[in-house]
């Protein structure tokens, strides 16, 4: 029932809407373009994300051929694939009373058009990568409890769950898919559950060399990523310790679980394992755009709360009895926030496409993507003058003969592609940052980057001025040798490849033409 609530509120709108973040979630459309039209993530362009974070939302576009469902169709096709595993994983592993929340909790975390942690009406399906890590890491965590219900086949059932979710994983975000290879690590010291981990670390290397040999663009990605740690793998000492003063209640009402699931009967694995969701949960935290939310530590207090309500089975005295029947409470009580902000997120999206707020793009690709302002008028004008920008920057490309083709941006995305739906450029990224993924001394060659290009826009008001700026001292010799200004509007600097020089047959050559 959760999931066909959920897909209709996804989809029956017909459109997305974002309060925030527009330049990122331009980022996901622009990319599920690009693999529509046939181009192969770390292969025909740069990104220090897995394939799988631009093959969501182009399996969405390729469906409906709207841009503007590509995100809600790519994430409900996502639920679709995970809800079975769901229900295998928490219905051999944990009591109703706690499976069932967990799982609506993972559903809503996973589709929901907000930032985990933050305020409800920060409405966009930007950088959805990190809820769908979120989500299928919670669950994974969960099968560290042993199965109090033995399905039929379970240890097969257990490896086909744990190698799709891990995959999933690894493809979507590299760091996620780190994590999960941890936690298999970890569950090899289980010899009930060893057999199962073993099978789905074998499973998953296999499938990952299989998968090479479609993708084969594992060596690129990881340079990639090696360029984006580089430029800001390392963060200020300050921002750790800011981090884990921001979400020192959650680590406080975790580890008063895990302590009393400890108590009551701990094994040295489980001790690892509260640690593991810890210390996993912090570096998955300090490395994403976001300040609250640990979901390592709900799915670590889930397991404690199994814990307990499998000690209280068995009976304890009144004092035990009292607090292992309240642990499940607690783990719900502890859901609640994040569960009814994304749940409310994705209600507040459904009505606000559903009513026409806000502005709809007026380009031939994106007329279903609406900027909205729920409160921060501010913010809805930056995003309003950004969507004009790329309006008449799509007006100027239809206004150049002859037409167009292989366009770049250079800010913060490069939209024009997906949103004027002209054929993608070779090579080039999935975006530039300043600071994230590229700075003066890491960053792209010109080659890299422009050798596919035959029209490039410079942005007068940038979506991020900084980026822009960079790029035009690392990129301007290049352009200048290489691209002829066409076009000069108050918003735009448009160049064009110049036709290298044809030089006439040596035979056709006067003799005072010569060198000498």
């Amino acid at each position: 029932m959760t999931v066909l609530i959920c897909s209709a509120l996804l989809i029956l709108p017909g459109a997305t809407a974002t309060s925030r973040y527009f330049n990122d979630l331009l980022i996901f459309l622009d990319g599920g373009y690009r693999v529509v039209e046939g181009q192969v993530p770390n292969r025909d362009f740069h990104t220090a994300l897995g394939p799988l974070s631009f093959y969501i939302p182009g399996f969405g576009y390729w469906l409906t051929g709207n841009l503007g469902l590509a995100m809600p169709v790519g994430l409900t096709a996502l639920m679709a694939v995970t809800a079975p595993i769901m229900i295998h994983v928490l219905g051999t592993r944990v009591r109703p009373l706690i499976a069932i929340p967990w799982a609506i909790f993972m559903l809503l975390l996973m589709i929901t058009p907000m930032n985990t942690g933050e305020i409800v009406m920060n409405i966009s399906f930007a950088m959805f990568y990190n809820r769908v890590g979120w989500a299928l890491i919670g669950l994974l965590l969960i099968m560290h409890l042993r199965p109090h219900t033995p399905a039929r086949h379970q240890i097969s059932r257990d490896t086909l769950a744990a190698s799709l979710l891990t995959l999933i994983l690894l493809y979507t975000k590299a760091t996620y898919g780190v994590v999960a290879l941890g936690f298999l690590v970890l569950v090899l010291l289980q010899p009930i559950q060893r057999r199962w981990a073993a099978l789905t670390l074998i499973t998953v290397a296999l499938s990952g060399a299989v998968l090479e040999v479609f993708w084969g663009g594992t060596r690129m990605h990881i340079d990639d990523l090696l360029v984006a740690s580089n430029v800001s793998g390392v963060l200020p000492l300050r921002d750790y310790v800011v981090s884990a003063m921001e979400t020192s209640g959650e680590y406080i009402m975790f580890l008063s679980l895990a302590a009393l699931a400890l108590w009551q009967k701990g094994r040295f694995t489980d001790f690892l394992f509260y640690g593991f969701c810890i210390c996993a949960g912090y570096a998955l935290l300090i490395q994403n755009f976001q300040v609250r939310g640990v979901v390592t530590l709900l799915a670590g207090g889930v397991v404690a709360a199994e814990h307990l309500s499998r000690q209280w089975r068995q009976g304890l005295p009144y004092g035990a009895d009292m607090v292992t029947r309240g642990a499940a409470l607690v783990i719900i009580v502890l859901m609640v926030p994040i569960g009814l902000s994304s749940a409310a997120a994705l209600g507040l999206h459904a009505t606000l496409v559903a009513t026409g707020a806000g502005i709809a793009l007026d380009t031939p690709n994106g007329k279903d993507i609406r900027v909205v302002n729920t409160l921060d008028n501010g913010q809805f004008k930056f995003y309003a003058n950004y969507a004009a920008s790329l309006e008449e920057g799509i007006a100027l490309l239809q206004s150049l003969t002859p037409a167009p083709d292989k366009v770049l941006v250079m800010d913060f995305v490069s939209p024009m592609t997906s949103l004027a739906g002209l054929n993608p450029p070779e090579g080039g990224t999935a975006w530039m940052h300043d600071g994230r993924n590229f700075d003066e001394e890491y960053h792209f060659s010109p080659e890299a980057l422009l050798d596919g290009v035959d029209v490039i826009m410079v942005p007068q008001r940038p979506i991020a001025d900084t980026t822009t700026a960079l790029m035009e001292d690392l990129y301007g010799p290049y352009i200048s040798k290489h691209f002829a200004a066409v076009r000069h509007t108050s918003l735009w600097r448009v160049y064009r490849r110049q036709a290298p020089m044809v030089l006439p047959p040596m035979d056709l050559w006067n003799a005072s033409d010569m060198p000498r």
